[in-house]
């Protein structure tokens, strides 16, 4: 199928994942690139993209400099990858965004505006790695 099939097995043998079935994998992409680092950014729009095709559960999660692509696709739509943002937002992949790197960057308005979730407030980081664990969410940090 793609390069994450190709990596991960692709096929639905538990054995090679303690008994959990292909759509039982559960995938949590924290996205760390910003605008100015496009081609990472997009790799990890693609993977979420790729990880829904395949039927993972995925969540796609803006942190640190990311919390500025909702932003930059509001007064850039010609942005590349713009496509793959938005398809990540229709399909419901998007998790949400780090509160406290958004109050950072000064762009928790625009989150807001877009319609992205702020998962904390200006005081805490988000989102909590150890319960995505917990929740037994496999964790990609990319950027």
């Amino acid at each position: 199928m793609g390069l994450l099939s190709d990596v991960l097995g692709g096929g639905t043998d538990d054995s090679s994942t303690g008994g959990v079935g292909q759509t039982e994998q559960r995938y949590a992409i924290l996205l760390n690139a910003g605008p100015e680092d496009t081609p990472t950014a997009g790799n990890a729009f693609n993977y979420a993209l790729e990880f829904d095709d395949a039927g993972y559960t995925v969540q796609l999660f803006l942190d640190g400099k990311a919390t500025k692509w909702p932003a930059e696709f509001a007064e850039n739509p010609d942005r590349p990858f713009n496509r793959d943002w938005e398809a990540v937002e229709e399909r419901g992949l998007l998790a949400g965004a780090c509160g406290f790197c958004a109050n950072a960057f000064d762009v928790a308005g625009a989150c807001e505006e877009s319609g992205i979730d702020l998962l904390s407030d200006q005081t805490e980081h988000a989102p909590a790695v150890a319960t995505l664990a917990e929740e037994q969410y496999q964790i990609l940090t990319v950027g």
